[in-house]
């Protein structure tokens, strides 16, 4: 009897401490579903720079309103501040993502031993958001509040 005590407690606790880490969560990041503002265009092209791995790609956000700022964007698991366009009409931010060089030589053997000296990769990086391919969360303050939007089909365009 007092085993099976034990269990249940153990398993409340697991379940308060679980369900406490979601809603702070869901708490730290106000996604809103109407933002004060519209989007009207919202692209992305990837890019390859002169040099052998260095490639990225460009995230372009244009919006109706220019009492909103808008600070950064995450994106196929990388996040990045924006920078509006001075340019163009109407406003349009402007995000760079510089993707991780994928072309490493790697030494690669049947014996584990012999592959001593390969870097690891780096995965560290993860954004709090989960979003397929087509989908951009970009964060705007308004009233000294920091929030966030979820776009939905983002285009992809072609490098000019």
């Amino acid at each position: 009897m007092n085993k099976l005590t034990s269990i249940v407690i153990s398993l409340f606790l697991a379940f308060a401490l679980l369900s406490c880490k979601t809603s702070k969560t869901t708490d730290t990041f106000n996604l809103v579903n109407n933002p004060p503002f519209k989007i009207l265009n919202a692209t992305y092209n990837k890019w390859n720079g002169g040099q052998p791995g260095v490639n990225g790609i460009t995230v372009r956000i244009q919006i109706n309103k220019t009492d909103v700022v808008l600070d950064s964007v995450y994106f196929r698991n990388n996040s990045s501040n924006f920078k509006l366009d001075k340019s163009t009409s109407p406003l349009t931010y402007v995000a760079t993502f510089v993707l991780p060089n994928t072309q490493k030589n790697f030494k690669l053997e049947g014996d584990s031993k012999k592959e001593y000296g390969n870097s690891v990769p780096d995965i560290s990086q993860k954004i709090p958001f989960q979003l397929n391919a087509y989908e951009a969360v970009v964060s705007f303050s308004i009233k000294n509040k920091k929030k966030y939007y979820k776009i939905s089909n983002i285009k992809e365009t072609s490098n000019n």
